[in-house]
């Protein structure tokens, strides 16, 4: 598989001297094209650093983050904000919805600031809803969707502009465990439905169940995890795996 991103002895520190805090230390990594590649590891382990690194939202200390072959270290800001405008997709913890727009609005939003044609809003929208299995809560706001609902507005509105890579940090932490699986199974679904590179930063193992790639980060230090967990996904992955989300409301 092409990798998308490489991370070629990447490491990022914070402060000078003996105060010096170092977030990511030599992580090297290739994230290929097309799959679901998890980021597991507890908090504070150097996750979200990671991320902000292959988003162009950092800039290593040492190393380099290369994106289709490009170096994100050598790009201008002007240079930056267009890829994270038009190739890549962020999910966050928090959803980050506009509360005073509904969960269609929140998504068109998306696709107006990245200079999407105004003629694809209407269809893209309803497309990306109707994947998360949201297309009948369209013009619902947000405090009248569900956490799970929430998030899935979120991964609409992420994947809405067609992302070569989607960065998810810990999506699932704000919701409850099994709602959590149903976004972590959604991922896998939108991987395949889109052709989506998706990287999902996460403390829960069950996404190491899920993903084509499990990688652990410890301290900053990053390694491939090794062998699959012994842990035993609940029934509800049965009942996901069935119900297209499409249909699904």
């Amino acid at each position: 598989m092409t990798p998308v991103v490489q991370l070629l002895n990447v490491s990022r520190r914070y402060g000078e001297g003996a105060s010096a805090v170092t977030a990511v230390a030599g992580a090297t990594w290739d994230i290929c094209r097309g799959e679901l590649h998890a980021l597991r590891g507890r908090s504070g382990s150097g996750k979200t650093t990671l991320l902000n690194l292959i988003g162009g939202l950092d800039v290593p200390t040492e190393g380099q983050v290369m994106f289709h072959g490009a170096d994100l270290g050598a790009m201008s800001e002007d240079e930056l904000a267009a890829i994270r405008r038009r190739s890549l997709g962020f999910v966050f913890q928090t959803f980050a919805l506009l509360p005073v727009l509904s969960a269609r609005e929140n998504v068109e939003l998306a696709m107006r600031v990245a200079g999407a044609p105004s003629a694809t809003w209407s269809e893209r929208t309803r497309e990306v809803l109707r994947l998360v299995g949201l297309e009948s809560r369209a013009d619902h706001r947000p405090f009248e969707l569900s956490g799970g609902e929430q998030q899935r507005v979120a991964i609409a509105r992420a994947i809405a502009n067609r992302p070569d890579v989607l960065l998810a940090d810990e999506p699932t932490g704000e919701l409850d465990s099994n709602t959590g699986l149903e976004i972590m199974l959604l991922f896998r679904h939108i991987v395949a439905a889109e052709g989506v590179t998706a990287v999902v930063a996460t403390h829960d193992p069950a996404l190491s169940q899920i993903a084509d790639q499990t990688m652990v980060m410890r301290d900053g230090h990053l390694a491939e995890a090794e062998g699959p967990l012994d842990f035993d996904l609940p029934d509800l992955i049965q009942h996901v795996e069935i119900v297209d989300p499409a249909t699904d409301h």
